[in-house]
């Protein structure tokens, strides 16, 4: 369980593999286990951008890694799920774009604000919540 008013942020690295998406949901809800509603919300979030991470960059690649950070305030919580990074253009025959895409605009529904930006070590969408 994550103390209320902590300025230090809770993190988790996995590895950039399907099974890890479960992992981090779950780690959310421990973390924040007292706030259900907040908790469902950042669950849904943590999924799409860590989903997002392992389709659209070189995290889903052998040997990559997604990090997922999630800092707690009185008043705000803000998730971020950092990739590896760009990877070539995915040319994935099985995958129906009518599938993807759905999950960002339900992040962006859930969240008060959210945002992407490009680092030196990779990518990183966030989502903000006031609570």
């Amino acid at each position: 369980m994550a103390p209320s008013g902590t300025d230090q942020p809770w993190c988790i690295d996995v590895s950039g593999r399907e099974e890890a998406i479960p992992l981090v949901r779950r780690w959310v809800r421990l973390l924040l286990a007292e706030e259900p509603e907040l908790a469902e919300a950042f669950e849904l979030i943590v999924s799409e951008y860590g989903t997002n991470a392992l389709w659209h960059s070189a995290s889903g690649a052998p040997g990559g890694r997604i990090r997922v950070e999630l800092l707690i305030s009185n008043r705000q919580a803000l998730l971020t799920v950092l990739d590896d990074g760009p990877v070539p253009v995915r040319t994935d025959e099985e995958a129906d774009p009518a599938e993807h895409g759905r999950g960002l605009i339900l992040a962006d529904a859930y969240a008060d604000e959210t945002g992407q930006d490009d680092r030196a070590d990779g990518h990183a969408a966030w989502a903000l919540i006031n609570h």
